[in-house]
């Protein structure tokens, strides 16, 4: 079978190569160009993407995809910000560049490619009875990534590979030094955005200085303890920065991008029973019709909650938890499980008092 593999010059994506060769795939390297300073597309990566390419023995293919990226990534995320959310642009990007865009200009060039295989650490799999792909948490909790894939569509789940679900990082990077992949097998994990720079508010600040408009940051009662420089530098749930005097612990309950308004609370009231979600997809199951149990995560890093998911209409669901939620932020993806199943998710439109 030949596939192509995205390569972020990481020891995740160059393992997933390695072994999709050893298990007899014609393999292809496929890097897309996102943004000038990205952290995983462009620059250092992009030549360590290249080196191990070499290594491999495989061919290496570079796809210009700034315009598409700033257009369905970068402007969305400073919109959102921009409007007091807190977006994740990693699931919106898996699905919109890296298994649409990517994969369609490979297919152009390469028409005889199969299948697109990522270092996701999650699962993929057919189930016969419902004629449905489903995804699947990894093996390695600890590095799951199923939360990122939930905006897949069946099309794309059925090309998809993840050679490294059932391995642990450890696991991973062992691999990658008998590789002899060098550098790469030490390369720390990129946990930051890879188009800030590491450095968010700097970031908005820079690519939209129209929208840092000054305002009154209150207490639940109304009252003004200060003025903050701009709602996009805030997010639900922040307690440091604030620049307010309290006896209390302050934490930001909610903006109100129309005010520009920021309102502050004790840890108390950061918590909340559920939740309002919209721009759903589900992957793994049909859109249920009936209220369904469900483990379900608001950040990606949260263990998922015990929750009942109850849809409004087509595109809208309430869930409330059975244990109330810390800082729950309109914007970020919340995603659903049944067990190790990854269900699907949706984004975070309002918060439940």
């Amino acid at each position: 079978m030949k596939v192509a593999v995205g390569l972020s010059g990481g020891v995740d994506s160059s393992v997933t190569a390695c072994l999709l060769k050893e298990q007899g795939h014609e393999v292809i390297g496929v890097t897309m160009l996102i943004w000038p300073d990205s952290t995983c597309c462009s620059g250092e990566a992009v030549l360590d993407a290249k080196k191990v390419a070499e290594h491999l023995g495989i061919k290496h293919y570079i796809y210009d995809l700034i315009p598409e990226f700033t257009k369905e990534i970068v402007d969305g995320f400073i919109s959102d910000y921009s409007n007091g959310k807190t977006p994740n642009p990693c699931p919106t990007c898996n699905y919109k560049m890296k298994f649409h865009y990517l994969w369609n200009a490979v297919k152009e060039l390469h028409p005889d490619i199969e299948k697109i295989a990522t270092g996701h650490y999650a699962k993929v799999a057919y189930d016969e009875k419902t004629n449905r792909h489903q995804i699947f948490r990894g093996e390695d909790k600890t590095k799951d990534q199923s939360y990122m894939l939930y905006r897949l569509n069946q099309e794309q789940v059925g090309r998809l590979m993840l050679p490294l679900g059932s391995t642990s990082k450890n696991q991973v990077r062992a691999m990658s030094k008998e590789l002899g992949l060098g550098k790469i097998s030490t390369k720390a994990d990129s946990m930051d955005l890879c188009f800030t720079s590491g450095n968010l508010q700097s970031f908005l600040n820079a690519n939209a200085p129209d929208k840092v408009i000054e305002g009154d940051i209150i207490n639940t009662e109304g009252v003004r303890l200060g003025r903050h420089k701009g709602i996009m530098n805030y997010t639900v749930g922040q307690r440091k920065g604030l620049n307010v005097s309290s006896f209390d612990k302050l934490y930001v309950l909610s903006i109100d991008s129309k005010t520009h308004t920021i309102v502050v609370g004790t840890e108390e009231k950061t918590y909340s029973p559920g939740l309002i979600a919209e721009e759903l997809n589900w992957v793994s199951i049909p859109p249920p019709k009936d209220p369904i149990l469900a483990g379900v995560k608001t950040r990606y890093l949260a263990n998922p909650d015990r929750a009942e998911i109850l849809p409004i209409e087509e595109d809208r669901v309430k869930i409330v938890f059975m244990d109330k939620q810390r800082s729950i932020a309109p914007g970020q993806a919340t995603v659903f499980y049944s067990d190790e199943m990854l269900l699907g998710g949706g984004k975070i439109s309002q918060v439940i008092d």
